[in-house]
Formats: C-alpha cells, sequence, structure tokens
C-alpha cells in the first residue's frame, strides 16, 4: 500500500511536470488551396476547440465555417507545423509564437489563400 501512495505522487509530481505542445497550428483546404493559420500554447486544446467549433457551426472564422460546411470535415487537414519548444530563460511566449505565426503567414501567402 505505501509503494502505491509513492508511485501516485511520482505520477502526479510528473503530471504536473508536463508541458503542453505548443506552437502553431494550420488547416489545410486542400480542395481550395486555402490556409488557416493560429497559434496556441496548447495545440492539442486549440484542435480539440476549433474542430468541435466548425462541426457545430460555431467556429469565429465565416469563411472557413462557410467551406467546411460546403466541403466537409474530408477536405480539410490539420497540422501542428511549427513547434516551439519550452525553454527556462523565455519568459513571453505569446510574442514568440506571434513572430512564429506571422513568418509562417508570410510564407504560405506566396502559394495559398490565407483565411
Amino acid at each position: 500500500m505505501n509503494m502505491d501512495k509513492k508511485y501516485r505522487k511520482k505520477l502526479n509530481a510528473e503530471f504536473l511536470e508536463m508541458k503542453p505542445l505548443m506552437g502553431v497550428l494550420t488547416i489545410l483546404n486542400n480542395a481550395e488551396n486555402k490556409i488557416f493559420i493560429r497559434e496556441s500554447i496548447n495545440l492539442r486544446a486549440l484542435y480539440n476547440r476549433i474542430r468541435f467549433e466548425l462541426n457545430n457551426g460555431q467556429f469565429d472564422n465565416r469563411n472557413l465555417q462557410d467551406d467546411w460546411i460546403r466541403l466537409g470535415e474530408k477536405s480539410f487537414v490539420f497540422e501542428n507545423t511549427i513547434i516551439v519548444p519550452w525553454e527556462e530563460n523565455i519568459i513571453d511566449y505569446k510574442k514568440k509564437l506571434q513572430k512564429a505565426r506571422n513568418d509562417l503567414k508570410e510564407e504560405q501567402s506566396k502559394a495559398r489563400n490565407i483565411y
């Protein structure tokens, strides 16, 4: 029993130390060569929220929402395009993520339409 408590305590401490996956998420509309780009300090949560909102007609980008309804989920691909590693000495991740998003938008705007 004592070992179980120690093991649970260890697992709990490891869980609290885990950092979420941070970076830039893209949603590719392969049917019409369009791309949606958004950054987040928690990509899994962003992916789940956006997919839920799109499937329920509640996404805040009306153009993407309309295309999702018209073309169906099969026409879209979600990708964690840029992963930003956690670093001990960086405080302002928001600024770092915005720069990564803006750089990707600039790069992608040459080849695709941006939502």
